[in-house]
């Protein structure tokens, strides 16, 4: 396949009113250089109970901003005197305490407990920043079952959006909540804090926030007011800071490119359950690597097999379309290899793939092609994600806490069955089913118990008053109850169960699975799988690919009917 070195060519940089052509691998490898030198200053931060010496339910993300453990996050998950533990990329862990905290503008300080010196990131200045002006952020959504960070891309929309915060187009979600947003020279200019229902609505704490009342902020208080502010000097950098024209259009840029026309992407169609679902697939050129006899006048494509039904159509032009023919489906990884007859010109070769993804590929650029010469860019975010499958309990909506051996009540999500129920925050639960609730973790395990649609039994305690609330769980898999779940298209119904994919922040839509990931030099990443929440696409690498390939045309049998497609 052709070499992808024109990508985001087109893109130019202003730099001191001037504008100028950007060279993309050094987009690219500054967003490399960025990502991978800050990933060790950003942490996960969880409750912990000292008396229990437990971890409690909830985690949200944070920053490291100097040697002594001073940790940037969002004051709606933090609380003054509240003892937390942190988790740093390398998997160390140490506890830290919550400090200062302003709910008007959602900025709040931890501090590490423990003597050490730490990892870290310097401050930046969000009042130097230029609309278009590149970033990343590297933060832990609560939707991957992992301790590791995610890298994501994007560029500053507005530095003074709704309220004083800074909108970005880096997507965030539920766990991301206090997660550091860096310029390009690696200095922290946000904190994750709040989104709106379109993708590009995210809304970041203004990092001058904190330099603006670090005084305070190191003092263990929340304020109702805010406090006194300490002075705040110029950014040093501020002339040398770059916007750049052109990233709000990267996907139309991408369908410039010559190397689209190059056909590795087609559409399939299928019915499932009585509709017409379609998905992407990926066309393979297996004569390098299966028996001749298989290979001839055939052309093999690969999709998402929970998306394609027993007898699939692959749409080669518009006013062509064929039937293909299953040859095996791969139920673990969701994959299935369909065969047509006829030859696609071109069609990834598997022999010029990508065998394994390293730590320092994070935030390489990767490019998904649709087959109509367009496509999604994306960064890769990390790497070799495990996926579990997801059991279908029941669901009821509460975080709880351990408050003086007592159970509380500390979060009810919207639209939950425990919102709907009228419970409230700060209601003390004291059984299930009548078995008595004595942590968190009782309650968990309690509720795993029961299937969607079956009731329980809570006994609340609400003031002096007790009484009991029938309640009937919901289905975990397909509650939306938070507005990170209600993105425009939703996510992949089957996005769980996978041993290992990878993790990128492109903005698939459902029905854009099964098509192939590249990188900008045309060397194949993967298969797309799922669009696994607001933040994450998910794909299959290509070793997993390859291997389910070679085993299919194996046992494969073919019958020959030449014509070229």
């Amino acid at each position: 396949m052709r070499r992808l070195l024109l990508i985001l060519m087109l893109l130019q940089v202003c730099t001191q009113g001037f504008t100028q052509k950007f060279d993309a691998r050094r987009l690219e490898n500054e967003v490399k250089q960025t990502g991978q030198k800050a990933f060790a200053s950003a942490v996960l931060i969880k409750p912990y109970d000292t008396l229990s010496k437990r971890v409690l339910s909830g985690m949200f993300s944070g920053v490291v901003v100097d040697a002594e453990g001073y940790i940037l996050s969002a004051a709606h998950a933090v609380r003054p005197d509240r003892i937390y533990q942190i988790y740093f990329p390398d998997g160390k862990t140490f506890l830290a305490k919550g400090l200062g905290r302003i709910p008007a503008n959602d900025a709040a300080v931890l501090k590490i407990i423990e003597k050490g010196v730490w990892p870290f990131a310097e401050m930046g200045w969000s009042g130097s920043l230029k609309k278009y002006e590149p970033c990343i952020s590297i933060a832990y959504p609560g939707s991957l079952p992992q301790l590791k960070p995610t890298l994501r891309f994007g560029y500053v929309v507005d530095k003074n959006a709704k309220n004083g915060f800074i909108q970005t187009t880096c997507l965030m979600e539920p766990g991301d909540s206090g997660g550091p947003v860096f310029d390009l020279q690696g200095r922290v200019i946000g904190l994750h804090s709040q989104i709106e229902l379109g993708l590009d609505g995210n809304f970041e704490i203004a990092v001058d926030l904190y330099r603006k009342y670090w005084k305070a902020l190191t003092v263990a208080k929340s304020y109702s007011e805010l406090p006194s502010a300490d002075s705040l000097t110029a950014d040093p950098m501020a002339g040398k800071l770059n916007s750049i024209s052109g990233l709000e259009n990267m996907n139309d840029n991408f369908s410039k490119l010559e190397y689209v026309m190059e056909r590795s992407s087609f559409t399939v169609k299928s019915q499932l359950d009585g509709k017409e679902i379609t998905v992407l697939g990926t066309v393979f050129n297996a004569e390098h690597f299966a028996d001749k006899s298989v290979t001839r006048d055939k052309s093999f494509l690969v999709s998402k097999s929970s998306m394609v039904g027993d007898t699939p159509l692959v749409v080669i032009k518009a006013d062509k379309i064929i039937s293909a023919r299953i040859i095996k489906r791969d139920e673990a990884n969701d994959l299935v290899l369909l065969e047509i007859n006829g030859k696609i010109k071109n069609g990834v070769d598997l022999n010029a793939k990508k065998d394994s993804i390293g730590f320092n590929e994070i935030g390489r650029f990767l490019i998904s092609p649709h087959p109509d010469n367009s496509g999604q860019i994306s960064v890769l975010g990390n790497t070799g994600v495990n996926i579990k499958s997801v059991p279908n309990s029941g669901f009821l909506g509460v975080t709880t806490e351990l408050k003086d051996g007592q159970i509380v009540l500390t979060t009810l999500q919207r639209r939950s069955p425990a919102s709907l129920a009228m419970l409230r925050v700060g209601d003390q639960l004291l059984s299930v089913n009548g078995k008595s609730i004595q942590d968190p973790e009782d309650l968990v395990n309690e509720i795993q118990k029961f299937k969607p649609q079956q009731k329980v039994k809570l006994q609340i305690k609400r003031g002096e008053e007790e009484f009991i609330k029938d309640i009937t769980l919901a289905s975990r898999l397909n509650v939306r109850t938070h507005i990170a779940d209600q993105f425009t298209d939703g996510k992949s119904d089957r996005r769980f169960g996978f041993d290992k994919v990878f993790v990128h922040d492109s903005k698939l839509k459902p029905s854009e699975c099964g098509g192939p990931v590249f990188d900008m030099d045309g060397i194949f990443y993967g298969v797309n799988i799922a669009r696994f929440s607001r933040t994450s696409s998910i794909a299959v690498p290509t070793n997993i690919v390859a291997d389910f390939v070679k085993r299919s045309l194996k046992t494969g049998d073919a019958k020959t009917q030449i014509s070229e497609l």
